[in-house]
């Protein structure tokens, strides 16, 4: 590939995975190349590239006779990758605990910080724009703080399927922002990662596993249930447009 070809290509990779992430391109939405090319103003072939990794990657599934669309997970699927987290996360916060630094440690409290102090400036903005600006902070940062602790373990697979199952979950976390309690959620979410935080400086890995259960378990009462609800609505809104 063509060093031009390659930049642009990496350039058509993280812009269209931002708009998955970011719900500009929402879950089960056809997936067109043309128009993707048209919209970043370049030609189709990086972006034929970037819909190949995304499609490698899990974020573009390719329907046979269809085309391409943006992954949508069913509970199934939801389910699978919670689990696979809990397992993932707990090898990783047991050796964050035995092995952070203080500088580390200093490092999470940064990215706490840096969360809270954005979020009192998003609930300031217009109602309208929260839910978008809400999404991207709670999203930025929740990833740096889970992959943060994964990267203390020194081993880079593992880093590297956190940093996926961690990308997969934002896409199933877009309705969360589109919810009436979507501040509460984020909220509750954040005081999880202070106290994780302190079971971490504490160096007290019983108490980090237990949060990071009590984490997940808040991932999954939220996440599976907006899901199962927006699809029943969206079933109804199917059979109604059938009637009619």
């Amino acid at each position: 590939m063509a060093p031009n070809v390659s930049v642009l290509t990496d350039y058509a990779y993280s812009e269209i995975l931002r708009m998955i992430l970011s719900a500009d391109i929402q879950a089960g939405t056809r997936i067109r190349e043309d128009l993707l090319a048209e919209q970043l103003g370049i030609s189709r072939t990086p972006v034929r590239e970037a819909v190949n990794r995304l499609t490698q990657n899990g974020f573009i599934t390719s329907v046979k006779r269809k085309g391409l669309y943006c992954v949508k997970f069913t509970r199934r699927d939801l389910l699978n990758l919670m689990d696979l987290r809990v397992v993932l996360e707990s090898l990783s916060f047991e050796k964050c605990v035995s092995m952070a630094s203080q500088e580390d440690i200093a490092g999470f409290q940064r990215t706490i910080d840096d969360f809270w102090r954005e979020f009192d400036t998003i609930m300031s903005h217009d109602e309208n724009s929260i839910g978008k600006e809400l999404a991207l902070l709670h999203n930025d940062l929740d990833v740096r703080f889970h992959v943060g602790i994964a990267r203390i373990s020194d081993s880079l697979r593992l880093v590297q399927y956190i940093t996926e199952i961690e990308s997969m979950l934002l896409i199933a976390r877009q309705r969360i922002y589109r919810s009436s309690e979507r501040v509460e959620i984020v909220q509750l979410s954040w005081k999880q990662h202070e106290e994780m935080l302190e079971a971490i400086r504490a160096w007290n890995k019983d108490a980090a596993r237990a949060l990071l259960d009590k984490h997940c378990e808040l991932m999954r009462q939220t996440q599976i249930n907006i899901n199962e609800f927006d699809e029943i609505v969206e079933y109804a809104v199917e059979l109604g447009s059938r009637d009619g």
